[in-house]
């Protein structure tokens, strides 16, 4: 029926139509997911904890008491923005964004900062204490 010679042909053009990727292929798209996941790592690395933007839109000028106050954040100035925030969590877990300029807000971080050091004065004392406790028996 066929040639052996047709047949040869037909097989030989069958195998040359199949298109099998190349290494050259291969190596581009390992180095592009490569590239890619590198500037991914880098970008986490160099980002602050904060946003990129101000955290603070609106302020709150109101007395705020500091029994109610859990804690108290102040954030200078930054390159991603100009503003100084302070923001303060309740001991409900609200957050507010207070006016840094109110006097209110200013005596109300003096007190905190006062009360911090108190703290931290009290927690030393309790440790020398009890270090002393330790030395003794």
């Amino acid at each position: 029926m066929f040639s052996k010679e047709f047949l040869r042909l037909e097989i030989q053009s069958r195998t040359d139509s199949v298109e099998l990727p190349s290494t050259t292929m291969k190596k581009s798209g390992a180095l592009l997911l490569l590239g890619f996941t590198f500037l991914i790592l880098i970008g986490v690395q160099g980002s602050p904890i904060r946003t990129r933007r101000c955290s603070c839109i609106d302020t709150k000028q109101g007395m705020i008491h500091l029994k109610s106050l859990k804690d108290l954040q102040q954030f200078p100035p930054s390159p991603s923005c100009d503003n100084t925030e302070i923001i303060a969590t309740m001991k409900d877990g609200k957050q507010m964004c207070l006016n840094p300029n109110s006097r209110n807000v200013k005596k109300l971080i003096k007190e905190w900062e006062k009360q911090a050091s108190q703290k931290k004065k009290q927690k030393k004392e309790k440790n020398i204490k009890k270090s002393r406790k330790f030395q003794k028996s």
